[in-house]
């Protein structure tokens, strides 16, 4: 799922969009927390500000839950029975028939701060299937997992990464901002240690964690969207990304997706091109021609502008 997108920030206040804010459930009046982190590497440094509807200090007592249940009047109920009578809260979650009349997935995230641990709670849900407990008829299954959201939100994205240096700024700022009418104005702390209240960003959304995270780009980015047609073969994004690398034109997010199996797939990029040697107006001729040459099945079937909205 492409959740990605480039907007502009002005005056230290960035609009979100549709895109990226219904998925993440950062609507209009949301409440969220933010941290910041600067990573330094090899000289050069890079701003991130983190979204969430989640304030740091639950995050270690909130997991994942599945629950595989019966597709039928009753079973959600049964889902949210079960988890009211452990005092356990449920927060974000999405609940699909995968096999309509048949079975159905409700996946969630869930505070166990009333409660105790996700092992427990797998416990005392076999238990309550072996006793044939009738409140739990038509459950199939439960399983947990660790979210992991207090180390991303306290370690940054980098935090395995030798090569880079992360520095933590969110303990200047610990207050909930407000979204209103699709904008979230970053704290002002943050804007004092990046240094500007105008820049662009690339915005980026994490369904599984409901987080958001905002990195700031150069002023001298410049976006192309470009989309290839490419053979479903090993190489094939090798040959495409090589070709962009060869011009200095650096791709930022990208997706892939097969159209014929083994035959044929859609190759999609966001790049930037200021550091390549081709003026823009020469750029889409150039980069068909580049494209051609990698052999008949690679062909190019968008370069256009993508400015920063």
């Amino acid at each position: 799922m492409k959740l990605w997108s480039f907007k502009r920030m002005r005056d230290g206040k960035i609009a979100i969009g549709e895109k990226i804010a219904e998925p993440l459930g950062l609507l209009d009046n949301s409440e969220v927390f933010t941290t910041m982190f600067k990573y330094e590497s090899d000289g050069r440094s890079s701003y991130e500000v983190v979204i969430s509807p989640f304030g740091p200090e639950n995050y270690r007592e909130i997991c994942y839950a599945t629950f595989q249940i019966m597709d039928q009047e009753g079973a959600l109920a049964q889902c949210a029975g079960f988890l009211k009578k452990r005092n356990i809260d449920i927060l974000n979650s999405e609940s699909v028939a995968l096999m309509p009349s048949i079975v159905m997935t409700w996946v969630m995230l869930i505070d166990l701060s009333f409660y105790g641990d996700r092992e427990n709670l797998e416990r005392e849900f076999k238990e309550a299937k072996e006793a044939q407990d009738p409140s739990v008829s038509l459950i199939d299954s439960l399983t947990t997992e660790p979210s992991h959201l207090a180390e991303r939100y306290a370690m940054g994205s980098a935090a395995n990464n030798p090569r880079v240096t992360t520095r933590v700024l969110r303990e200047t700022e610990k207050k909930p901002a407000i979204i209103e009418n699709g904008i979230l104005k970053l704290p002002e702390t943050y804007l004092s240690f990046f240094g500007k209240r105008d820049a662009q960003t690339m915005l980026i959304g994490d369904t599984d964690s409901w987080i958001l995270s905002i990195s700031f780009l150069p002023e001298e980015t410049k976006l192309w969207r470009l989309k290839f047609i490419i053979p479903d073969k090993p190489g094939a994004v090798y040959e495409i990304s090589n070709a962009m690398a060869s011009e200095k034109i650096n791709i930022l997010a990208g997706y892939t997706q097969v159209l014929i199996y083994y035959k044929e797939m859609l190759y999609e990029i966001i790049a930037d091109i200021s550091k390549c040697k081709q003026g823009s107006e020469n750029l889409e001729s150039f980069i068909e021609q580049k494209v051609s040459s990698l052999g008949k099945e690679f062909s190019i079937i968008r370069a256009r502008e993508a400015p920063f909205e």
